[in-house]
């Protein structure tokens, strides 16, 4: 077997990709607690935990790819995959948000009008 066949299925020495793939899922998991129930109970906590993992998945990702340039792309799949994840969570928040608001206008109408 040659050296770059095992370093393939030998595990990451890239610990900002690893770090930053934790944190993309944290985010998603952030997120993933609204079809639980449990994060009814405060959704801000749950959607501000949700954009704060994102923004970390992101930064610790950039970081991630810089370091698998040393390491000969060992992780820079992972930090990629944890940069796209974040920029997606980013996203999916925001429009949480907008949503949020437009619901509390159109029922500030309905009330307002009655």
């Amino acid at each position: 077997m040659s050296d770059t066949q095992s370093r393939r299925t030998s595990p990451s020495r890239n610990r900002p990709a690893k770090a930053g793939m934790v944190f993309a899922g944290l985010s998603i998991a952030c997120i993933g607690n609204f079809f639980t129930g449990i994060a009814w109970l405060n959704p801000g906590i749950f959607v501000g935990m949700a954009i704060l993992f994102a923004l970390l998945a992101i930064g610790v990702g950039h970081v991630g790819r810089y370091r698998g340039r040393s390491l000969d792309g060992d992780g820079r799949g992972m930090a990629l995959l944890s940069i796209v994840l974040g920029w997606l969570m980013l996203f999916v928040c925001v429009i949480a948000i907008v949503a949020l608001m437009g619901l509390i206008a159109g029922l500030a109408v309905i009330v307002d009008s009655v």
